[in-house]
């Protein structure tokens, strides 16, 4: 399976990124190429958080939509958030936001382990990853702006 993790520092609050992360029914306003995000079943224990979440990505130049179901576990204990995923195009899908305080902000640790249903779908997911990342990371930043302006 192919992993992917990468570290960036952020000039805020590990506790305010991790809000902005595990708020995943807001990621249709502001992540590239989510049209649309939705949340249900969730269930609370304590500082631990469950929950289904489907994101529905659309790529319109490559007339593309697909959408993925995770089970999302958000521990605001541990600021840590864990989504899970094995179905349509992905047979097993694990992503993992950890936050850590740094000096004047906080590190966010992003990790990615995949395996696509097909090799062509993982052989251009592997490709495309550093870049996407790097988005959809640079896309967190400016909300967590926003969200800290307020």
């Amino acid at each position: 399976m192919k992993t992917h993790r990468f570290t960036r520092w952020l000039p805020h609050s590990p506790e305010h990124l991790f809000s902005v992360i595990s708020n995943v029914h807001e990621y249709g306003k502001f992540v590239p190429l989510c049209e649309r995000a939705e949340v249900w079943d969730v269930v609370e224990e304590g500082p631990v958080k469950r929950f289904k979440a489907r994101l529905i990505i659309a790529y319109p130049k490559l007339r593309l939509r697909e959408h993925f179901t995770s089970d999302v576990m958000a521990d605001a204990e541990r600021l840590l958030v864990v989504a899970k995923s094995s179905e349509g195009a992905v047979r097993d899908l694990e992503n993992r936001w950890l936050f850590r305080p740094r000096k004047g902000g906080a590190d966010v640790i992003f990790s990615l382990r995949f395996r696509m249903a097909s090799r062509f779908l993982e052989t251009v997911m592997d490709a495309a990853f550093d870049y996407a990342a790097k988005k959809i990371l640079d896309a967190f930043e400016r909300r967590a702006a926003e969200l800290a302006d307020d």
